[in-house]
C-alpha cells in the first residue's frame, strides 16, 4: 500500500469507527473517557420528538422567525411508508413521522418535518451520519431555541440560494461545493464553541466561521424531501 493510500485508510477510520468493527450507535471506551454522549440508542426515540414546522406566530407569541434565503415551501418529499407501529401512531396535526429500523432512525409518512432533541446545548462538538439518495433535502440545525430557527447545516447538493451541502443556510456558504455520497453513509462533524462554528463533512471543513446570532438551542433533524436516514449520533460538550 502507498503512504498516501494509508493515509487515506486512516483518516476515514479516524472518523467512522463503525468501519473499525464497532457496533453502530454505540461509544467505545475512549470516547467515554472523551465525554462524548450517546444521544440515539438505535432502538427507540428516547431523547427526542417531533414537531411541526413553525407557522403563523412564534411559539413565545411573537412574529415568525423570517425563513431562510432560498427556503423552499415542504411540498412533494416522495416519502418512504411508515412500516412500524411507532411510525404509524398518530401525531399531533402537521407533526411528522419517525421511526427506528435496523438501528436506523428514519423519517417516513407524511408530512415533512423535523425531529428535536429533548435537551438543549451550547457548546459542542456533534457528531452524526447520515444516508440519503443525491436529491435529497435535508439538514442538521443545532442551537435551535424553542425549536425555531438556529443553524441549519445543510444537506442539499443545490439549494436556491447557494447554501449548498456543507454551509450554514443564511449564515455562511462554503468557498467550493462539497458533495455528500449519494446512498452511502457520510459523515458530519459539527463543533459550536462560542461564536466559532466548524462543519466537516467526511474529513474535509466546509466552513469555518464566526457567528453569535445562537448562542444556545436544540438540535433538530430535518426530513424536507426524499427519504433520509440518520445513524450514530453523539455530542461532546465543551467548556
Amino acid at each position: 500500500m502507498s503512504i498516501k493510500a494509508a493515509f487515506i485508510v486512516l483518516t476515514l477510520l479516524a472518523w467512522s469507527p463503525s468501519l473499525v468493527g464497532q457496533a453502530i450507535n454505540t461509544l467505545t471506551a475512549q470516547e467515554k473517557a472523551q465525554g462524548w454522549l450517546l444521544l440515539f440508542d438505535g432502538k427507540t426515540l428516547k431523547g427526542w420528538h417531533p414537531s411541526a414546522p413553525v407557522q403563523g406566530r412564534g411559539r413565545t407569541g411573537g412574529p415568525p422567525p423570517a425563513p431562510a434565503p432560498g427556503t423552499l415551501a415542504q411540498v412533494g418529499s416522495t416519502p418512504t411508508p411508515c412500516g412500524t407501529a411507532q411510525g404509524k401512531a398518530a401525531t399531533q396535526a402537521g407533526v411528522s413521522h419517525w421511526e427506528v429500523v435496523d438501528g436506523l432512525l428514519l423519517a417516513c409518512g407524511e408530512p415533512t418535518g423535523y425531529l428535536n432533541s429533548d435537551q438543549s446545548y451550547k457548546n459542542f462538538v456533534l457528531s452524526i451520519e447520515f444516508r440519503c439518495g443525491e436529491e435529497a433535502n435535508s439538514g442538521v440545525y443545532v442551537r435551535s431555541p424553542q425549536e425555531a430557527g438556529g443553524y441549519e447545516v445543510q444537506i442539499w447538493k443545490q439549494q436556491p440560494a447557494g447554501y449548498n451541502t456543507g454551509a450554514i443556510v443564511g449564515t455562511g456558504k462554503t468557498s467550493r461545493d462539497y458533495r455528500f455520497k449519494p446512498n452511502e453513509w457520510n459523515h458530519f462533524q459539527i463543533t459550536a464553541d462560542g461564536d466559532h462554528l466548524v462543519v466537516v463533512l467526511n474529513g474535509e471543513t466546509t466552513l469555518d466561521i464566526r457567528e453569535a446570532k445562537f448562542p444556545e438551542g436544540h438540535i433538530r433533524l430535518q426530513y424536507q424531501q426524499f427519504p433520509i436516514a440518520f445513524r450514530n449520533i453523539k455530542i461532546r460538550s465543551l467548556p
